[in-house]
């Protein structure tokens, strides 16, 4: 750690001292260095929401899903648009079917808590455009086939009627009554 340091007396409960004193032993390493380090981690992280690192944590915890580099996912998606088979699209469809079934089971209220749940996936990034009215900005236009039939199923399985219509780089969801 680079500068002087300064001197801060820090009052805590007995469960906090006890975390504390515990983290010491097992770390071996001194207090302030698990305090400076908590107090720089919560500084780096404290935009992110706790409901968002429970998120991300159940979906990587799982083993359900990946982290893949972007230039990699395109590269995959620009052969599959080129050359997939009708087999392949059918098989995204049966696989949304079959992802219908675990979001239902999460209790979403309406479509905009199913997009924001599948915004985590981070295929998308969720525009609100009113209550029954999203717009998914996509990382790259290669992903527009595979997600329009993905969401298409997907939607339709968990019960909603929808419109989609596509853009450049967008995905546009409307909500039919």
């Amino acid at each position: 750690m680079a500068g002087k340091l300064r001197r801060l007396s820090v009052a805590m409960d007995e469960e906090t001292n006890k975390i504390l004193e515990e983290l010491v032993h097992k770390e071996n390493r001194t207090a302030s260095e698990i305090i400076r380090h908590a107090i720089n981690q919560y500084y780096h992280f404290r935009d992110i929401s706790p409901e968002s690192i429970k998120i991300y944590s159940e979906l990587l915890y799982g083993r359900e899903y990946i982290i893949l580099d972007i230039e990699l996912w395109i590269a995959m998606l620009d052969e599959l648009n080129e050359k997939a088979s009708d087999r392949f699209w059918e098989n995204v469809r049966r696989l949304a079917e079959a992802h219908s079934w675990q979001i239902r089971n999460k209790g979403f209220k309406d479509l905009v808590e199913v997009m924001r749940y599948l915004e985590y996936e981070n295929l998308f990034r969720v525009k609100l455009n009113g209550d029954k009215n999203v717009t998914l900005v996509l990382s790259s236009r290669n992903e527009q086939k595979f997600l329009k039939i993905y969401l298409e199923s997907l939607l339709d399985n968990l019960g909603y009627r929808v419109k989609i219509i596509e853009g450049l780089r967008k995905i546009m969801i409307t909500e039919e009554d």
